[in-house]
């Protein structure tokens, strides 16, 4: 007698679904928590050779390491089950996360961030691979919005709570990293591996295929124009307005505040415009956003920018998350979203290199614009290609 499965499409246990959510809070503190630090750190460590390269490497070498890891990490989960990496990844976060609070060699601290990039790397893929598991098609809009939303509120409390531990020791924020721990544990307890989901009906796109590189240059693009706000805002803040470092903390602050609250809508944006209306509507906001920053002759002027700009932020990870989702097989989607990590990072790591070129030819000022037309050129592209045209009546 055979005998066939019926999937169960309940909604999973909210359990499951807050522990992925606090364990995607972990990826946005690789960089923000620890930048309070840095001038701590440098006086600490400025009797060793090249110190001040050293410890700008300190903020840097995660995003290297995730670009670099991501593909192989979502490669091992396909073969070993997406949880095992997972609880791997979690525990050398919080091992190579927390190595500041002991190590006290900058050597040993770059081992240590290497570390932490590799967990970061595998966290972010298995995490968003297992919210798209354990949910029905149906409920990614809801489960993606929200975890941009914590990846949001996360962004906020590294900066806030980065800032206050460093004021006790410039080892302080590094503390931060050992929330990994009791994660952990939640993941062991909540989070299992999701069934073999039915193939019938379902999209059999790959990695490779043509929307999928698309989508990898969208998200690439996306961060290269929009992370011209965090390396660059404070410095032209300072030019316009006079701001100093508590203003324009605030003002990125905000940024994270305004992505936090299109997450938690982002499911009501879902229901109602598709990918790719809200692709074009991300890089509109990021365009019109940027052309406030960058010809604002007043800081109120900049900040509103600022704020504009985290809408297209907010837009950013649910959206091309999502449709990178629905564009590839199940069985395929952790290594999908490997490549979507090294995407993103390539593009966090691009940007400055990009932008410091520009601004040393034509200013800060006109930095942002340009990053605006970019933005702008997206929009168009992406409005032409796969938003459908009206048929003009005769």
């Amino acid at each position: 007698m055979i005998t066939t499965t019926v999937p169960d499409v309940r909604r999973p246990p909210k359990s499951l679904l807050v522990t992925l959510l606090g364990v995607s809070t972990m990826t946005i503190m690789a960089s923000a928590t620890i930048t309070p630090a840095l001038p701590g750190m440098e006086q600490h460590f400025a009797g060793e050779p090249h110190a001040q390269l050293l410890v700008r490497l300190v903020l840097t070498l995660p995003g290297l390491l995730i670009m670099l890891s991501a593909p192989l990490l979502a490669r091992l989960s396909d073969r070993t089950g997406r949880v095992p990496v997972l609880v791997a990844c979690l525990a050398l976060y919080t091992a190579g996360g927390g190595s500041g609070l002991v190590l006290d060699s900058l050597t040993g601290l770059l081992v240590g961030r290497a570390l932490l990039g590799v967990g970061i790397a595998g966290i972010m893929t298995t995490s968003t691979a297992l919210l798209a598991d354990h949910h029905p098609t149906a409920e990614h809009g809801r489960v993606l919005g929200l975890q941009g939303a914590a990846m949001g509120f996360g962004g906020v409390v590294a900066l806030l709570l980065g800032g206050v531990l460093a004021d006790w020791s410039w080892r302080g924020p590094f503390a931060v990293y050992l929330l990994a721990l009791p994660l952990l544990v939640l993941v062991l307890k909540f989070v299992p591996e999701a069934a073999a989901q039915p193939t019938e009906g379902v999209t059999e796109g790959t990695p490779w295929q043509r929307r999928s590189l698309g989508l990898y240059a969208l998200m690439f693009l996306g961060v290269v124009t929009f992370y011209t706000v965090p390396t660059q805002a404070p410095f032209w803040l300072a030019e316009v307005g006079g701001a100093g470092p508590v203003v324009a903390g605030a003002l990125i602050a905000a940024v994270n505040l305004v992505t936090t609250l299109v997450g938690l809508n982002y499911r009501r944006l879902r229901a109602r415009w598709s990918f790719p209306v809200l692709a074009t509507g991300m890089f509109a906001a990021l365009a019109i956003g940027l052309f406030l920053v960058g010809s604002a002759g007043t800081l109120w002027t900049a900040g509103l920018g600022m704020v504009v700009v985290g809408i297209g932020v907010g837009l950013q990870n649910p959206t091309i998350n999502g449709w990178l989702v629905a564009s590839v097989s199940p069985g395929t989607r952790t290594k999908a979203l490997g490549l979507l990590t090294s995407a993103l990072f390539l593009g966090q790591f691009s940007s400055p290199l990009i932008a410091q070129p520009v601004i040393d030819t034509v200013g800060l000022g006109t930095t942002f614009l340009l990053a605006a037309a970019l933005a702008t050129t997206v929009t168009a592209t992406v409005a032409l290609t796969h938003l459908p045209r009206r048929k003009v009546r005769r």
